[in-house]
């Protein structure tokens, strides 16, 4: 292991090397693995509609045109979320679940449609990838962990899953799960992580030898009320202490890092944040807040 530096070492690195405009680890650009089936599925839905309504104007018995409500409501379901008619009833303040299992609320909602929107057999792919590419947002969930844990690897850290290899590996990483619950971690690291918010959890446990340092991984793009909370997050783990020289490790990502950890003014807001991320610092010598630089430098010198 080489020579740890102090925290405000990584935090400097961290400062004078910001996040890439594009990073890979967040970039859904690639088609839809399923968008054939997306696109089936919303023509599916259009022709039943096209039925009914065609039904509808020849004054069909009620009794037939309830035959293809009762295939709409049906045929709805996994692949649906692409179709116009499947985003209309989100506007109508409903959802698919809800209105499958009702038939009044689907004849209702599909009469506003009618009345409301367009109804053609057109369904272009790209129309639908797009769709598809505005809900990529949903998948960057475990995207701060997957990163982190390829950094380690790369440095020759294994990730394990059970608690018998993390305690026998000199360099390992391992997710926050139900075999490493905030109870387990407590009680088998003797630590508190006595967070404001009860039970919870925090992203990774790293482990170098006989260091362990407890990760929250972050990325955020954008300022806000969410975002802000999530800093807060952040800011209170960076402050959080332990007898057993157990450290903590608060890592965002994004563009908000640039700017936090940016020169420039950016309000008030911004200038308290930056302020108490600097008193903790002070404060809690054991403890980082790093952005990819930063991390990518620690990790290094731990191994």
């Amino acid at each position: 292991m080489k020579k740890i530096q102090n925290n405000l070492y990584y935090f400097e690195i961290s400062k004078n090397n910001q996040e890439k405009l594009l990073d890979d680890f967040y970039v859904f650009d690639n088609k839809y693995p399923d968008l054939n089936k997306y696109i089936k599925n919303t023509k599916e839905i259009k022709n039943i509609l096209i039925t009914i309504r065609t039904l509808q104007s020849k004054k069909e018995k009620p009794v037939v045109i309830d035959k293809y409500f009762l295939e709409l409501s049906q045929i709805i379901g996994k692949y649906s979320n692409c179709s116009e008619f499947t985003c209309f009833i989100n506007a109508c303040d409903n959802t698919m679940n809800k209105f499958k299992n009702e038939m009044n609320l689907l004849k209702k909602i599909t009469e506003r449609y009618f009345a409301k929107r367009v109804l053609n057999e057109m369904v272009p792919e790209e129309w639908v990838q797009a769709i598809l590419d505005t809900n990529s947002s949903r998948k960057k969930g475990k995207c701060g962990e997957n990163k982190l844990i390829y950094i380690l690897k790369k440095q020759g850290f294994k990730e394990v899953y059970d608690w018998n290899n993390f305690f026998n590996a000199d360099y390992c990483v391992v997710k926050f799960s139900k075999k490493f619950s905030l109870k387990n971690v407590r009680e088998n690291l003797d630590v508190k992580i006595n967070t404001k918010k009860q039970n919870k959890t925090l992203d990774l446990i790293i482990k170098a030898k006989g260091k362990i340092l407890l990760c929250e991984a972050k990325h955020l793009n954008t300022a806000g009320g969410g975002q802000d909370k999530q800093i807060s997050e952040l800011i209170e783990i960076l402050g959080l202490a332990e007898k057993n020289g157990i450290s903590y490790i608060s890592f965002l990502d994004g563009k908000y890092s640039n700017v936090l950890l940016g020169v420039n003014g950016h309000g008030d807001k911004i200038t308290t944040q930056r302020k108490e991320i600097k008193q903790y610092l002070n404060n809690n010598p054991d403890n980082y807040w790093v952005n990819t630089a930063g991390f990518e430098n620690l990790i290094s010198d731990l191994k």
